[in-house]
């Protein structure tokens, strides 16, 4: 009885090491295979980069509107002759970004030897003021170029917010909404060119036009109301007193007060003049 249990205490040992075995040389085995696989594609790529039949040949820029292909050539600081495949993609993008105009660049590659550069430009959708100086904002608030001697620019200017407004405020959120829609809505034409907004936590929203109409919106529904506005401006039309200047609040929505005055002011300043009520 002894003998055979030393005997099949010896086979159990015997099968371990056997299987260690084998798992040993199926790991050094997958392991080997991993090294020369890395080896093969290492090898594969340097050939590849060091190829000058994926030598940059050209260049193309694309989406641009306000920068030149000169300047994003210059930022992206792509050296003559460099490999199309051997491109830092990552280092392009961070240096292309760096101008205030651009928002997002894209960058691909068509074999053999062209790079493609896609550059998203921010949209400036109004001007902000702050200190004594003016900046360019676009359409998700954010203010990105201060505005200089030579740029020319047709936009209308935000006034009482502060930069904490344009980042949580939902009253500066929904009127950044409604100049989107209105600016690229030809709905809105009988507004005119908006000038000037003036948001207030208070009372709301405020805007001026060049068509001459001062509008009080208060604070939400704001194309609810400008459709409610396109009914009062045909009743004042019939009334003969489209003429001039307006000032209409229709920040209550049941009761719309319609003001005119003689010359167009600022929103700051109070209007004084004959009052309807519409």
């Amino acid at each position: 009885m002894k003998k055979s249990g030393l005997k099949a205490k010896k086979n159990r040992v015997r099968r371990r090491l056997a299987g260690m075995s084998g798992d040993f040389f199926a790991a050094a085995g997958l392991l080997l295979t991993v090294a020369v696989l890395t080896t093969f594609f290492i090898y594969a790529y340097n050939l590849l980069i060091s190829r000058s039949y994926f030598e940059i040949k050209e260049i193309s820029v694309r989406g641009l509107k306000e920068l030149t292909e000169k300047d994003v050539l210059e930022l992206a600081d792509i050296k003559p002759a460099q490999n199309l495949l051997a491109i830092n993609t990552d280092a392009v993008i961070h240096r292309v970004t760096a101008n205030q105009w651009v928002k997002n660049v894209y960058i691909g590659r068509e074999l053999p030897d062209k790079l493609v550069l896609e550059v998203q430009e921010r949209n400036p959708l109004a001007l902000v003021k702050q200190a004594s100086d003016f900046y360019l904002m676009d359409g998700e608030g954010f203010v990105f170029k201060k505005l200089g001697k030579g740029d020319e620019v047709d936009l209308p200017i935000f006034t009482g917010i502060t930069q904490k407004d344009r980042t949580k405020s939902p009253l500066f959120l929904s009127t950044l909404k409604l100049l989107k829609t209105v600016s690229g809505s030809g709905q809105y034409t009988y507004l005119g060119t908006i000038s000037e907004i003036h948001i207030d936590e208070v009372f709301g929203l405020s805007l001026i036009s060049d068509a001459g109409l001062y509008l009080k919106l208060g604070k939400g529904d704001f194309e609810k109301k400008l459709g409610q506005l396109t009914l009062i401006m045909a009743d004042m039309e019939k009334r003969g007193m489209k003429n001039g200047y307006l000032c209409i609040d229709l920040s209550d929505e049941s009761k719309v007060t319609v003001q005119r005055k003689n010359a167009p002011g600022r929103i700051e300043q109070s209007i004084k003049g004959q009052q309807y009520l519409i």
